[in-house]
């Protein structure tokens, strides 16, 4: 069963949504999209927050996706998981980092 991480992230006060959109698309998927045993990678801009839509609370989200939590946990244990959350201390901002079992439900498979 694969296992992704899902991150949603809001920017640091003083970046621009697409500021932040730029980075995270641009040299922060740079230094993820090589971890080791990653299989996907996804991020999303928020366009409409419609729980909030005047003050959107979040400004993305990114799925990296692994086969099994083996290959997870090789990747967190890499130089270069290192190297990508390196970029990210002080910014400020928000997230939230969450853990999860992975089944497609479009795919036709077992949905148990």
């Amino acid at each position: 069963m694969a296992v992704s991480m899902v991150v949603l992230a809001s920017r640091p006060q003083d970046w621009t949504h697409e500021q932040f959109t730029t980075w995270w698309r641009g040299p922060h998927a740079d230094a993820a999209r090589v971890l080791p045993g990653l299989i996907a990678y996804r991020h999303g801009a928020v366009t409409k927050d419609y729980d909030s839509p005047e003050a959107p609370g979040w400004d993305g989200h990114a799925v990296l996706t692994f086969a099994d939590r083996a290959a997870l946990d090789i990747a967190f244990a890499s130089p270069e998981w290192k190297a990508a959350t390196a970029q990210t201390r002080g910014m400020g901002g928000r997230r939230i980092i969450l853990i999860t079992d992975e089944i497609d439900l479009l795919g036709g498979g077992d949905h148990d």
